[in-house]
């Protein structure tokens, strides 16, 4: 008998609906708390309260499900059918929810867990997501795809920026970038997420203009011997990031062109809002680009 395999993925992994729709995705929403109001980040959340309330706000943070919650979770996964699943996580460093999950995937019985740390957050994870989903569904063993994780990690990288580090600061998620702090008068950093997945400075620079241009280049330096399989995945949070992110990924797409050969049409495009997951990390005024490439195979 064939074995069942179920896929799941959490809202700090940038999921849009149409990707949890097309895939038959199992979704993990973690807990966002607005001045002492608690709620499931899940896509009505993200779309139509999260963004109305959170300029007004005194405090927001994040709780990740208990083990109880995610054992029951994965019971009900079980219930229906499943033998295998792929349950797949933003970085264990932004959140203890990996570990939670690990826990849990040793007490549940008739279910064979394969947690992922995607060693990413947002946009970034969802890119190592979509790189492992495809691995799955077309056929690969869910041991093998296990084995792809750390390549298709490296072939993934995201950059973000924000106004301030305070969020950063102030929800223990400033990782590397520590240094940064009290530095931004003027100053637009680039953040990334390193190779453990902490979150890590790339670059500061002066005015938005030099900011778009160097997270540009860094996204074709990425690319330029990962030419195969090309996702740009960009995101925004405050409203008034939308019209940067957009311009932001324009120029990139443009320069993809100009600079590699690769067309427009040869680029898959992916856009949207970031979850509350990261928002209440990295703070609601945020954008950032992430792409994903392969190699040539020699």
């Amino acid at each position: 008998m064939k074995d069942l395999i179920a896929i799941s993925i959490d809202s700090g992994c940038a999921p849009t609906r149409d990707f949890i729709q097309s895939h038959k995705l199992f979704f993990m929403g973690m807990k966002v708390i607005i001045d002492d109001m608690e709620y499931n980040d899940e896509f009505d959340f993200m779309e139509n309260v999260f963004y109305r309330i959170v300029d007004s706000s005194k405090e927001f943070h994040t709780a990740q499900p208990p083990l109880g919650q995610v054992l029951e979770y994965y019971n009900d996964i079980r219930s229906r059918g499943f033998t295998e699943l792929l349950d797949i996580h933003f970085s264990s460093k932004m959140s203890g929810l990996y570990d939670t999950c690990i826990l849990a995937s040793k007490m549940v019985e008739g279910l064979e867990v394969h947690v992922v740390d995607t060693k990413k957050v947002s946009i970034g994870a969802h890119l190592v997501a979509k790189g492992l989903i495809e691995l799955t569904e077309s056929g690969l063993k869910i041991d093998d795809v296990m084995k792809r994780v750390p390549q298709v990690i490296d072939d993934t990288f995201m950059e973000f920026s924000v106004p301030t580090l305070k969020y950063l600061i102030k929800n223990g998620r400033i990782g590397r970038a520590q240094g940064l702090a009290g530095t931004l008068l003027n100053i637009k950093p680039i953040l990334s997420v390193d190779e453990e997945g902490f979150i890590s400075p790339i670059a500061k620079l002066r005015g938005m203009k030099k900011l778009q241009e160097e997270m540009v280049s860094n996204i074709v330096e990425f690319l330029e011997k990962r030419r195969r399989s090309i996702t740009l995945y960009s995101i925004y949070g405050s409203e008034e990031y939308l019209g940067v992110m957009k311009e932001t990924t324009e120029r990139a797409i443009e320069a993809i062109e100009m600079n590699l050969g690769i067309s427009r049409k040869e680029i898959e495009l992916i856009s949207g809002r970031i979850w509350p997951t990261i928002a209440c990390h990295s703070g609601p005024a945020v954008f950032g680009l992430a792409c994903y490439g392969e190699k040539e195979i020699e």
